[in-house]
């Protein structure tokens, strides 16, 4: 790998990665995997600026808040470049992410109020650069608030680096997506899989959304979320029919015990990996077909290190079928595990949720669900 590429060969890279696809010969898709390493580990000072930002501004608001960084994975990359082909790889906003999980809406709005005025999130005409996924929620179901900032690198350059604050409930439901997605093949995150799994997800999600319109929903006891819960329900028809819908695709996919498989599936090699906590990066790699996880942690003195063996693990990984890499860090108390618990596919508090909607009460009347599903289309 040559120590510095110019911006004109890291688009170059990006448009024969687009071209080329599958055709590239091993040697040429090593090359693009040089170009785009050194680009992405451009993003690392910026990153990490990002997060301290991050990070100093939601702890004003959530003492409980995780946080989590990472540089986006080579696989990733290659995917959204092949999804937006205009797109220059120069100019990808999410090479860097970093992201605050907070314990619930109150204080996601109070971070984002704070967060709106710092210079870093607008653009040279003062224009604030964000994508409101919780007022306007993606078609899959997605929620989230997404700012875009500017962030110097080691020299004079500046990166854009997006940042990410989500809820817990939120959080839960993109980890079990994740899952399905890492397990199956599937690509439903980039709105792309099959139209069931799509289509239950977005149900679960406007389901979770009611819920956290419930006031401290999340530290209720269970029976006190079932109960204000189904209240929520009853006062709008349309939601017993959803939660009907749920229920069927919850049937015919066989969510629960598809998910329970998935974490059941993988032995975790490094039996302590949720205890540990690095002030640095852990390269993970998750493989689905021989069920295991391992770890390799690096402490901030060894990035360039940690680099290095990321992309010797994503051209391992692109020859590999079940392979999946990548390269996080988190602040975490309970550790990588916790804040990225899809590549150890744990979704306990996605189906703890998905739970309240499997038994909400009228689903216990005799014919319920069938005449739900009748009146709905679904049960034809």
């Amino acid at each position: 790998m040559k120590d510095r590429y110019s911006e004109k060969e890291v688009i170059r890279a990006g448009e024969r990665l687009v071209a080329r696809g599958a055709s590239l010969s091993d040697a040429e898709l090593e090359e693009i995997m040089d170009v785009l390493s050194y680009w992405r580990f451009q993003h690392e000072s910026p990153l990490d600026s990002a997060a301290a930002l991050l990070k100093n501004c939601t702890l004003k608001h959530d003492k409980k808040a995780i946080f989590a960084k990472r540089l986006k994975r080579f696989a990733s990359i290659a995917a959204k470049l092949e999804r937006f082909p205009k797109m220059k790889l120069k100019n990808m906003q999410d090479i860097g992410g970093c992201r605050a999980i907070v314990t619930n809406q109150k204080k996601l709005d109070q971070v984002v109020r704070e967060l709106r005025k710092r210079k870093e999130f607008r653009s040279g005409l003062g224009k604030i650069r964000f994508k409101d996924y919780i007022g306007n929620p993606k078609g899959d179901g997605y929620r989230g608030y997404h700012l875009i900032g500017s962030f110097r690198d080691q020299g004079t350059e500046k990166k854009l680096i997006e940042v990410q604050i989500r809820t817990t409930i939120q959080h839960d439901w993109a980890t079990a997506l994740e899952i399905v997605d890492l397990f199956t093949g599937q690509a439903l995150k980039s709105n792309q899989g099959e139209a069931d799994w799509k289509a239950f997800f977005a149900h679960v999600s406007a389901h979770f959304a009611l819920m956290e319109e419930i006031h401290l929903f999340s530290s209720k006891t269970r029976e006190d979320q079932l109960a204000t819960y189904q209240e929520k329900v009853r006062t709008n028809p349309d939601f017993y029919s959803t939660a009907a819908t749920v229920q069927s695709y919850q049937n015919s996919l066989s969510v629960v015990r598809k998910l329970e498989a998935f974490a059941h599936s993988l032995k975790t090699a490094d039996e302590h990996i949720s205890e540990k906590r690095v002030r640095g990066y852990v390269l993970l790699q998750v493989d689905t077909l021989r069920s295991n996880v391992r770890s390799t942690l690096f402490e901030n003195a060894k990035s360039e290190e940690a680099e290095r063996m990321y992309l010797e693990s994503e051209k391992e990984a692109a020859a590999t079928q079940g392979l999946v890499v990548a390269l996080v860090s988190t602040s975490a108390v309970g550790g990588i595990k916790e804040a990225y618990p899809n590549y150890f596919a744990d979704s306990t508090e996605f189906l703890r949720y998905l739970s309240l909607i499997l038994n909400i009460e009228a689903f216990q009347r005799p014919g319920f669900i069938r005449r739900m599903l009748t009146g709905s289309g679904l049960g034809r």
